[in-house]
């Protein structure tokens, strides 16, 4: 398959933001399987300093997933359209 410039960009895009992804899904899990406890509650991420940096990494996850839908669905229109 043949890509213009716009689209080998946002598959560098893809893949860089995917890697951030990943990596701080993978800190979320050995932190979580650190403190033994894969359900957080309320009281546990309120009252711990594990459980601020656990609400930091949801937070970094749930800006990337959404950075990384966007640039998915472009990449999908620049291939439609070119």
């Amino acid at each position: 398959m043949k890509l213009n410039e716009k689209q080998k960009d946002t598959i560098i895009k893809i893949f860089i933001i995917g890697a951030i992804q990943l990596l701080c899904f993978i800190l979320y899990l050995v932190i979580s399987a650190i403190s033994g406890d894969f359900t957080w509650t309320v009281e546990r991420l309120t009252s711990s300093l594990t459980g601020t940096f656990i609400q930091i990494l949801k937070l970094v996850l749930l800006i990337n997933g959404v950075i990384l839908f966007v640039y998915i669905v472009i990449f999908l229109i620049l291939l439609l359209k070119g």
